[in-house]
């Protein structure tokens, strides 16, 4: 089995393998996948697939976070622009 990821989720996976003592990344995600895929041995839920699960909503939760402060950073910046071109603005007479 090959999965890609990006050099962050990289960095967190390493993280938690090296946390929870797995011998390799290999192993850790093989109990991570079997942890979560019922094979018929009974449950086989463990702290390093909780660690994967958390890590994994962590990632997501961070994401969304990011997400929603552009978006506040927009709506407070379009407020800004607004109230300063609210401003009364000198027109031109009939002597310009």
């Amino acid at each position: 089995m090959t999965f890609r990821l990006d050099p962050e989720e990289y960095a967190a996976l390493r993280r938690v393998c090296v946390s929870t003592g797995a011998r390799s990344m290999s192993e850790f995600a093989r109990e991570a996948v079997l942890a979560s895929v019922d094979v018929g041995t009974g449950n086989r839920g463990n702290l390093g697939g909780d660690l994967v699960t958390l890590t994994a909503r962590l990632h997501e939760l961070d994401k969304l976070l990011k997400s929603a402060s552009g978006l506040i950073g927009r709506v407070l910046g379009a407020e800004e622009s607004e109230e300063t071109d609210e401003e009364p603005r000198e027109l031109g007479g009939a002597g310009s």
